[in-house]
């Protein structure tokens, strides 16, 4: 109770800045990262970016020692440059179809040590398909996009080519991989078949970091419901918890883009966001 006591009253005495630092250092150690007092005025940035990665929704003291960290939907390397600000895994394997974003990714991380690079897009078979490359990278499928989605975004979600990529599955691209300490999905509606082509690669996940939107976008996608009910029901995951929305359209919660952690049933059990 004293030294709670003692926080309190440091708590209202000192700049807030100063408390605010106090706690992103207490937090970022929390998650493995730890702070030399010269880098301490990094922490707020770096507590940013611990959130947009999706790895705050891990409970304090909870993210596994990541060994091998698995992103499919690289693009640029948006996502993996912010995790490898708070986060160092011993392996770190980017799949990304789309071939500008895929030099992008190159130009980034190809010497890097530990770093494994694969072109392609992942599914539920093997074969050469069509790919839409819409205004926006981020928004670039191998399902097309809806119209009601143009409309609302505008013309970054204009289809703007259409190329042909290598399509393969999780499963053949990952057989040598003994474990996956988090495997992250950004597909644009296209995770139902990434998941059909993966039932040995998520056998070996510890845990699942994917983004979903409450309504399809893409012709013939997938969304939030339809997902949650194949890893909960046919893998052993639970909704361990989930983000606020990144971002809605016109005030439409339905629409809105969600970052969701899955987890394995042996880890603890968390309460939703709100």
């Amino acid at each position: 109770m004293e030294r709670s006591g003692l926080r309190k009253t440091l708590k209202y005495l000192l700049p807030h800045g100063v408390v605010e630092i106090a706690q992103n250092v207490r937090q970022l150690r929390a998650f493995g990262k730890k702070l030399h007092p010269n880098d301490w005025w990094r922490s707020d940035w770096l507590m940013h970016q611990l959130q947009a990665s999706g790895l705050a929704l891990f409970p304090p003291g909870q993210l596994p020692p990541l060994k091998c960290l698995v992103d499919v939907g690289a693009n640029a390397g948006q996502w993996c440059s912010m995790l490898l600000n708070c986060v160092t895994p011993e392996k770190l394997i980017l799949i990304e179809p789309e071939t500008k974003a895929f030099a992008e990714l190159q130009k980034k991380f190809r010497d890097r040590p530990g770093v494994e690079l694969h072109n392609v897009a992942a599914g539920n078979k093997c074969a050469a398909v069509k790919f839409f490359v819409t205004r926006d990278s981020t928004g670039a499928s191998v399902l097309h996009p809806c119209d009601e989605m143009r409309e609302l975004i505008g013309r970054n979600w204009t289809v703007e080519s259409e190329i042909e990529v290598r399509m393969t599955t999780l499963d053949r691209l990952l057989a040598d991989v003994p474990e996956i300490s988090v495997l992250k999905i950004d597909v644009q509606g296209f995770e139902k078949a990434v998941i059909a082509g993966a039932a040995g690669t998520l056998a070996r996940t510890r845990f699942l970091l994917i983004e979903l939107n409450y309504m399809r976008q893409y012709l013939g996608g997938s969304w939030f419901g339809e997902i949650h009910e194949i890893l909960t029901g046919d893998y052993p995951f639970f909704l361990a918890n989930a983000s606020q929305p990144l971002w809605m359209l016109r005030n439409c919660l339905k629409s809105a883009i969600l970052q969701l952690h899955f987890g394995p049933p042996s880890e603890p059990r968390l309460h939703l966001k709100q």
